[in-house]
C-alpha cells in the first residue's frame, strides 16, 4: 500500500482531506509500499493462576504483582493489564505484563515460575507468543513417537564384588586412579585410571574428585565445571558447566547437586557463584550470589582494646555485629556492636567472620536446602527451589544451624546478646513446629553435634558465673520422645575442664568427649544407656543433671576415661565399637586403636611418618593413613615417603603404597543397607558361621597367591638355568679360538694357577692384667 492509498483508506479521510498536504506527496513515491504491520508480543508474558479478585481489590493485587516483577526489570503499573469479567464482577485470574526486551521477559519467567503468592496460588508463567503454539494443538490427541530408550549405566555393579571388597580413589601427581582394596595383603588392584580419556588425548581430572553420598557417582573438577562418572567402567553421565568451580555438595538422595565458586572473577557472573542442579536432567534449578560474612548485621569475632586495671589498654576478644565499615588506605576499620556497647575503629585485621552465609545445607531426605541469613534461616523446596511458604524462618541472633541427619528438623543456636539469654531450638520442617527449645544464661560458644541417626543432639558450651568457669554439655534425647506433643528429655553434664571435641559413635549410643589440655587431653567415653559402669582408668570431675541417679535405663553413664595420651582427634569406625586416636604432628603421626566395647587397646603407638589424614573404610574393617599434599600449593615438593598405608581395625599393616604428591584419598561410600533390625541381629548371631566361610576363602586365596609366587620363582630359576647353560655352551664353543689368541694359554685350566696363603695379623688393642 502506498502512502497516498493509506491516507485514502482512512475512515475519516473525507473529513480531514482538506487539512492534508497531498501536493507534497511525491508521485514517484506513490507506488512505494509501506512496511507491513506485524504485531510483536515477544516482550510480553502471561501470568496465570493469580487470585481472581473483585474491583475493590484490583489495585492491591496489581501492587503485589508490580512489587514481584519490578525487582527483575523496570516496569510500571501501566505495563500490567489484568482483564476484568463483567459477569462475575472479578478478574479472570491472569494478567499480561509487558517488558522492554525479550531477555527481561525470559528472565522474569525463569525467576517467578512457581512463585507462591499465597498457599493456594502459585504463578504459572509463559510467553505471550506461546499462545500461537497452543492454538495449533489439534483437538484430537495424537500419540507421539516414543523416544529411543537410553539405559543409564548401572551405578551399583561394584557392590556385587564376589570378595566383598571396597573401592577407593587416589589423586596424585597427574594421575587419578580407582582401586580395589584387597583383604589378603596383596597390593590394591587398579579398576580404572582414565585410560579411555588418555587415548583420546584428554585429561580425566584437572583438580580434585568427590564421591556422591551413596557412592553412585564420582565427580571430577575441571576449569569449565564438573563432570560425573558412573557404572562399572566409569562412563560419563553428566556435565555441569560452572567455570572456576571450587567445591560441590550432593544431596543425600543424589538427585541434586550444589556447585560453589567462592572466588570473585571479573569476567564471570557474580549472581551464579552458587548453583543448584538437577543431577538426572543436568539442568540448572537456581543460582545465588555470595554474601560477604563481614557485611553489616553479620556476627563477627573481634579483638578490641578496652580499659584495664590502672587505666591501661588491654586486648579483649568479643563477639558482636558489624554496624558499619569505613575503608581507607590502611585497610579499613569496623564499628562493632556488642550488646549495648559500641566499639569503633576496630582494624580490619582484628575482625574475623564466624558465620557461613554461603553454605547451603541439605535436609536428610534431599527435599529441602537451607541457607543462613541475618536473623533468619531460608529454606528452599526441591525441585522448584521456591522459598518455603514464601518466607524465611525468623531466628533472632541465630549464629549457626544444623539439620538432623534422620528427620527434617533443624537445630539452631542463638548466643546471648545483652540481657537476652542464649537459645537452643529444634524446629520441624515444613510445619515450623517447635520440637524443643532451651534458654540458657551465662553461657557462650555453643556448638551442636548430632548423632548420625538423629537420635541424640549434644550442645556443648562455656559457662561463666563471675570468676568461676565451667563447661556444660546438654544432651537432647529425641529418640526417647514418645509423643510429639511432649517435650524432649534433656540431660546436662558439667565439666571443670575445657571441652575440645565431641564425637558420637555411628549408629550407637556412645559418645566420646575430649577435654582438658590440648597437648595431652583426656578422652571420656559415655553411654546414653545406663549400662554397667566399667572400671575407670581415672577420676573425672563432672556433674550430671537430669535423669542421672534415677535408676532409669536411659541415663547418661560414664564408661571409662583415657588420660595421659597425645591425641588431637577421635575417629570412630563406621561399624562402631572401635576408635582411632591419632596425634598428628608436623612430621609424623602416632595413633592407637581402642576397642570401646571391651575397653581394650587393640594396637598402640602405630606410626606413619608425614601422615596428615586418616580415613576408615565404609565397613569399618580397614583404616587408611595418608600423607596429603595441598593440590593448590604449587611449591610443594615431592617426598619419597609420600603415599598411604592400609591397616586392619586390629592394627595389622596390610599395604604400604608409595605415591609422590598424594593430593587425595577417598573411600567409595556404600549405600545404607536394607536390612531390618531383626535381620541384622540374625547376621550377628550367625557371625561365626560366616567367619568360617570367609576364613576358608581367605586361606584359599593366600594359597593361590603363594602358588603364584612359587610358580613365578620357579619360572625365573628355569629361565636363569637355561640362560646359564646356553652361555656355557657358547663359551665352550669359543674356547679353541680363545686359546689360540692367547698363544696356547688356557685361562680355564686350574693348573696354570698357583695358590698361596698369606696371613696378616694386626693387634688392635692390648692391655696387661695381673692374675693372683
Amino acid at each position: 500500500m502506498s502512502q497516498l492509498d493509506y491516507l485514502r483508506s482512512l475512515e475519516d479521510y473525507e473529513e480531514i482531506k482538506d487539512y492534508l498536504d497531498l501536493e507534497s506527496i511525491d508521485e514517484s513515491e506513490v507506488d512505494k509500499k509501506l512496511p507491513q504491520f506485524e504485531p510483536d508480543f515477544s516482550t510480553s508474558i502471561i501470568v496465570d493462576n493469580i487470585p481472581a479478585v473483585p474491583a475493590d481489590k484490583v489495585q492491591k493485587l496489581l501492587a503485589v504483582i508490580l512489587k514481584v516483577y519490578s525487582q527483575n526489570a523496570k516496569i510500571t503499573d501501566s505495563d500490567i493489564y489484568m482483564p476484568f469479567n463483567d459477569e462475575t464482577k472479578t478478574t479472570y485470574g491472569f494478567c499480561f505484563i509487558k517488558f522492554h526486551t525479550v531477555d527481561e521477559a525470559q528472565h522474569a519467567i525463569k525467576v517467578t515460575q512457581g512463585f507462591a503468592i499465597d498457599k493456594k496460588h502459585s504463578f504459572k508463567v509463559s510467553m505471550y507468543s506461546d499462545l500461537d503454539k497452543y492454538s495449533k494443538v489439534p483437538d484430537e490427541y495424537q500419540q507421539p513417537a516414543p523416544p529411543l530408550f537410553n539405559p543409564r549405566p548401572d551405578p551399583i555393579s561394584w557392590l556385587t564384588d564376589a570378595q566383598g571388597r571396597d573401592q577407593f580413589v587416589t589423586r596424585y601427581g597427574h594421575e587419578t586412579e580407582i582401586l580395589w582394596a584387597n583383604h589378603t595383603g596383596e597390593d590394591p588392584t587398579l579398576v580404572y585410571g582414565g585410560e579411555r580419556e588418555k587415548q583420546g588425548g584428554k585429561v580425566w581430572c584437572e583438580s580434585y574428585v568427590a564421591w556422591s553420598p551413596q557412592g553412585n557417582y564420582l565427580a571430577t573438577f575441571h576449569a569449565p565445571g564438573v563432570k560425573l562418572w558412573g557404572s562399572g567402567d566409569f562412563a560419563s553421565v553428566g556435565k555441569f558447566m560452572h567455570p572456576k568451580v571450587e567445591e560441590l555438595s550432593f544431596s543425600p538422595c543424589e538427585n541434586y547437586l550444589i556447585t560453589y565458586r567462592f572466588t570473585y572473577h571479573e569476567n564471570l557472573n557474580p549472581a551464579e557463584a552458587i548453583i543448584v542442579w538437577d543431577v538426572r536432567t543436568n539442568t540448572k534449578l537456581r543460582s545465588f550470589d555470595l554474601k560477604n560474612p563481614l557485611d553489616v548485621k553479620f556476627q563477627v569475632q573481634a579483638t578490641v582494646s578496652v580499659d584495664g586495671p590502672g587505666g591501661k589498654k588491654v586486648e579483649k576478644v568479643i563477639r558482636g555485629r558489624v554496624k558499619a565499615y569505613e575503608g581507607d588506605s590502611s585497610g579499613g576499620s569496623f564499628t562493632i556492636e556488642e550488646g549495648n556497647t559500641i566499639h569503633e575503629r576496630v582494624p580490619s585485621d582484628k575482625v574475623t567472620p564466624i558465620q557461613e552465609p554461603n553454605r547451603l545445607k541439605w535436609s536428610p531426605d534431599g527435599k529441602y536446602v537451607a541457607r543462613l541469613g541475618n536473623d533468619i534461616i531460608s529454606v528452599y523446596q526441591l525441585p522448584s527451589m521456591a522459598l518455603l511458604e514464601q518466607k524465611s524462618i525468623a531466628a533472632k541472633d541465630v549464629l549457626d544451624f544444623v539439620w538432623s541427619p534422620k528427620s527434617n528438623q533443624i537445630s539452631y543456636w542463638s548466643p546471648a546478646v545483652g540481657n537476652h539469654p542464649a537459645l537452643i531450638s529444634i524446629i520441624r520442617i515444613p510445619s515450623r513446629q517447635d520440637v524443643c527449645s532451651r534458654k540458657l544464661f551465662d553461657v557462650t560458644d555453643g556448638r551442636m553435634v548430632w548423632q548420625n541417626d538423629g537420635d541424640y543432639l549434644c550442645v556443648y558450651m562455656t559457662k561463666n558465673q563471675g570468676k568461676k568457669r565451667s563447661y556444660v554439655l546438654m544432651f537432647f534425647r529425641l529418640k526417647d520422645q514418645k509423643d510429639e506433643k511432649r517435650d524432649v528429655p534433656v540431660e546436662q553434664l558439667e565439666l571443670t575442664e575445657p571441652v575440645l571435641n565431641v564425637s558420637w559413635e555411628p549408629s550407637g549410643d556412645r559418645v566420646a568427649i575430649t577435654h582438658g589440655e590440648a597437648r595431652s587431653p583426656s578422652i571420656s567415653f559415655y553411654s546414653m544407656i545406663n549400662a554397667a559402669v566399667k572400671e575407670n582408668s581415672s577420676e573425672t570431675k563432672s556433674t550430671v543433671k537430669g535423669s542421672a541417679g534415677t535408676g532409669n535405663r536411659n541415663e547418661l553413664t560414664l564408661l571409662f576415661t583415657r588420660t595421659g595420651i597425645q591425641c588431637n582427634e577421635v575417629i570412630w569406625s563406621p561399624a562402631g565399637g572401635v576408635v582411632a586416636l591419632p596425634y598428628f604432628a608436623s612430621d609424623t603421626c602416632i595413633f592407637d586403636l581402642h576397642d570401646v566395647e571391651n575397653n581394650i587397646v587393640l594396637a598402640s603407638q602405630l606410626r606413619h611418618d608425614r601422615c596428615s589424614r586418616m580415613y576408615w573404610d565404609p565397613s569399618g574393617r580397614f583404616l587408611a593413613t595418608c600423607t596429603i599434599t595441598d593440590l593448590r600449593n604449587a611449591s610443594a615438593r615431592a617426598n619419597f615417603e609420600d603415599g598411604f598405608n592400609i591397616y586392619t581395625f586390629q592394627g595389622k599393616l596390610l599395604n604400604r603404597v608409595k605415591r609422590e604428591k598424594l593430593y587425595q584419598f577417598a573411600w567409595r561410600p556404600r549405600p545404607k543397607d536394607l536390612l531390618t533390625a531383626e535381620e541384622r541381629k540374625n547376621v550377628i548371631k550367625n557371625l561365626r558361621k560366616y567367619e568360617k566361610m570367609f576364613e576358608k576363602e581367605d586361606r584359599q586365596r593366600k594359597q593361590e597367591l603363594n602358588q603364584e609366587v612359587m610358580a613365578a620363582r620357579h619360572k625365573q630359576a628355569e629361565e636363569f638355568l637355561s640362560w646359564l647353560n646356553r652361555s656355557r655352551a657358547a663359551s665352550a664353543a669359543l674356547k679353541p679360538r680363545r686359546v689360540a689368541i692367547r698363544n696356547g694359554y688356557d685361562s680355564d685350566d686350574e693348573r696354570n694357577y698357583k695358590t698361596e696363603l698369606i696371613v696378616d695379623e694386626t693387634v688392635l688393642k692390648s692391655h696387661d692384667q695381673i692374675i693372683h
